[in-house]
């Protein structure tokens, strides 16, 4: 009897030891969190979303008990947009601040913060062109010859009053916006990190 008790208080002990919480802050700015994914690094899985049926209101902070270990996390917003970080060692407490400089894929590398991963730094593009709809982005490394593909794809149009977000690997780029009427706009050599760039184009952009 007293041997079983003792297991039993070694096993709570090393279950106490084992337990991390991860404490995750909406601070956006206006965007409300609307799922939370929390998964081992060793996992090529997602699995549920921690927040269930619940949302993370802007300025919301949520606490999420895990074991000890590495842990990826994503985080997808009301617009549908993305926050992923990967490769999070928790022992014992872990906070994450989450704001729009989040948006994107990155590593965590401890005290220095976070480094893109490979096509992880936001291009934002705002319609602010009125009564014009935007029907092709392109988007071209600066030392690229050609504009390449389309990033809108074939059936996709945006509309004004709405933004579409693409994400690329840092470095400079070109970028051609082309409307409703085949006009032009253009901005070249824009430098791209993990903060991103945002274009609100409008009429006095036009090429």
């Amino acid at each position: 009897m007293v041997r079983s008790l003792y297991l039993l208080l070694v096993a709570g002990l090393v279950a106490v030891a084992a337990a991390g919480t991860v404490t995750i802050t909406n601070g956006t700015g206006g965007y409300d969190i609307y799922n939370v994914y929390i998964s081992p690094s060793s996992s090529d899985e997602w699995g549920d979303d921690w927040l269930g049926s619940e949302i993370m209101y802007d300025g919301d902070s949520w606490e999420f008990d895990v074991r000890n270990g590495t842990w990826d996390f994503k985080l997808i917003d009301e617009d549908g947009d993305e926050y992923i970080l990967y490769g999070v060692p928790i022992q014992g407490e872990f906070s994450w601040y989450v704001t729009l400089d989040d948006l994107g894929e990155y590593n965590y590398t401890g005290d220095s913060g976070y480094v893109p991963t490979s096509g992880s730094c936001p291009i934002t593009i705002y319609n602010d062109l009125g009564d014009y709809d935007i029907w092709y982005v392109q988007i071209s490394p600066s030392n690229y010859s050609d504009w390449g593909e389309d990033w809108l794809g074939e059936s996709e149009i945006l509309s004004p009053g709405y933004e579409m977000t693409f994400y690329v690997e840092p470095g400079t780029y070109d970028i051609r916006l082309t409307d409703e009427d085949d006009d032009t706009y253009t901005r070249m050599g824009i430098g791209v990190g993990r903060d991103g760039y945002y274009w609100a184009v409008d009429l006095g952009d036009l090429d």
